[in-house]
């Protein structure tokens, strides 16, 4: 529905019609009506017709640089619609490349995750043989400490053979000289039994003389 307003322009009235709002339309006339009298205020001696040809003038320049600096603004926003595309598409693959790497993550996260039972079963075993080498460890050293006494008691005893055999050399020697002290008594002795023979001999021949 088109809206009629009634607007001053250069001191006459006009109806207008348009879609705009009623304050857009007023704006507008104002527009036009201030441009016309900074023509009149600079140019006291121009008619009004032309006074408005040169307003008019004035605001379509104004428009054809604005239309101008739109289609400038128009191309810059489709360089950057290029550009955001382009970026649009470095996101995408961005996102793509992002999603391969949480999949690579997720994957080396299992693995580590497998690592870390791999590295605790080690782990456990590592202790289990650990306990085991302290406690053969221990029992090597009671060994040791075991062997050390053996070796002292098989020392000492040795020393107890050593002088066991020594003393049974020396009795070994004195043996034999109460064997050679034996033989020669029995030699004296058998020496002592001649004479006396001989001495019980002399003694009846003499009875009988």
């Amino acid at each position: 529905m088109a809206n009629k307003v009634t607007v001053t322009i250069n001191g006459n009235e006009y109806i207008i019609k348009g879609e705009e709002s009623a304050d857009e339309i007023m704006s507008i006339a104002s527009y036009v009506d201030n441009e016309i009298k900074k023509i009149n205020d600079q140019h006291e001696r121009f008619n009004p017709t032309f006074a408005a040809v040169l307003a008019a003038l004035n605001i379509t320049n104004e428009l054809f640089k604005c239309q101008k600096e739109y289609e400038n603004i128009t191309v810059s926003c489709k360089d950057y619609e290029k550009q955001l595309e382009e970026l649009k598409r470095e996101y995408n693959n961005v996102l793509k490349e992002n999603a391969k790497l949480q999949e690579q993550c997720g994957n080396a996260f299992m693995k580590i995750d497998k690592s870390d039972e791999e590295f605790d079963t080690l782990k456990n075993k590592y202790e289990n043989l650990h306990d085991e080498y302290m406690k053969k460890d221990d029992e090597l050293a009671k060994a040791y400490k075991e062997n050390e006494l053996l070796a002292r008691e098989k020392a000492n005893k040795q020393k107890e053979l050593d002088k066991v055999k020594l003393e049974l050399s020396e009795s070994k020697y004195k043996l034999v000289d109460l064997q050679n002290q034996l033989l020669q008594n029995q030699i004296d002795l058998v020496k002592a039994n001649r004479e006396f023979d001989k001495y019980k001999l002399n003694g009846r021949n003499g009875n009988r003389a």
